[in-house]
């Protein structure tokens, strides 16, 4: 019996779950942001982050920037531990970049995270994550940063996730990973439309165009750099939203995709922080966020 005991010690999996659960006992997770105003290395150094702390109650993450008259609003999911439903936060910041309001914008019934915003015909529209509603939504701002209006389904019937939009090739692009089974980061689909308006989304004919746990589900806004069309991607391969790839998009077509890995960010070693998964950059400022380990009190 004895001897049986201490060959299941050595598993390492086993002795993993183990130290998580020790550790549960006397420290907390939590998702943080942090800004950052060096843009200029590839990818930026985490010394050079800034923290934004949520209470103890709560995490705040899935960051996205937007620039309004001359401001920076830092728009983010909100969850508290007690309920464990997204909501759709907003911060402003100073132009020293320190927060001067937070306030919460979009609330619904079920969970809401991942605020893809954009700017379509002089509005401001809203994508946020509503998998719990089977549903791809679109709000549309009608007071900035605060009041949202439901617009309409994009995608009906649909366990989508982190859904991103992309204007490239007189076309828009609709990246959106799709829960298969119990997990709902490694199958990236691609749509397209005429208008990110459309409640006609084409499949694309490769879909899945990514069927890796390693880059599959977006990160963040598709941006261009030096030429080239980056997505964002998580790897989810050591944990949900370990790290964060950076894929340079090498055809996009309608009838094929393919992108290439050129670098990834990583947690960094001998730090507090456990993973990140959502990279926004807008201006000279970048957004992303972090999994930390607090300890209970």
């Amino acid at each position: 019996m004895k001897k049986d005991f201490l060959s299941q010690l050595r598993k390492p999996h086993l002795l993993k779950r183990m130290g998580e659960k020790i550790l549960s006992y006397f420290f907390f997770e939590q998702w943080i942001l942090l800004i950052s105003k060096e843009t200029k290395n590839e990818p930026p150094s985490w010394n050079n982050f800034t923290p934004l702390m949520p209470p103890s109650d709560r995490i705040w993450a899935d960051p996205f920037i937007w620039i309004h008259a001359g401001n920076y609003f830092i728009f983010y999911e909100e969850q508290l531990y007690s309920t464990r439903r997204g909501r759709i936060g907003c911060l402003t910041l100073d132009k020293q970049m320190n927060p001067t309001n937070n306030c919460i914008v979009l609330e619904r019934p079920y969970h809401l995270s991942y605020p893809f915003i954009f700017e379509y015909q002089e509005q401001i529209y809203m994508i946020p994550e509503t998998e719990q509603n089977r549903a791809v939504e679109l709000y549309r701002c009608t007071h900035f940063p605060d009041q949202w209006e439901f617009v309409k389904t994009l995608i009906a019937d649909i366990k989508a996730v982190d859904t991103t939009l992309l204007e490239a090739y007189g076309r828009w692009w609709l990246f959106t990973n799709i829960r298969e089974g119990k997990y709902s980061w490694d199958t990236l689909y691609l749509f397209s439309a005429d208008h990110p308006l459309s409640d006609q989304w084409t499949p694309h004919p490769c879909n899945p165009i990514v069927k890796d746990i390693r880059s599959a589900r977006p990160a963040g806004r598709v941006f261009l750099h030096n030429g080239k069309i980056i997505r964002p991607s998580q790897d989810c391969s050591v944990r949900y939203g370990y790290a964060i790839n950076f894929n340079r998009i090498s055809v996009l077509t309608e009838s094929n995709y393919a992108e290439i890995r050129e670098t990834v960010l990583k947690p960094p070693v001998g730090r507090n922080i456990l993973a990140t998964h959502t990279w926004n950059q807008s201006g000279d400022l970048i957004a992303i966020d972090a999994l930390i380990r607090k300890l209970k009190v």
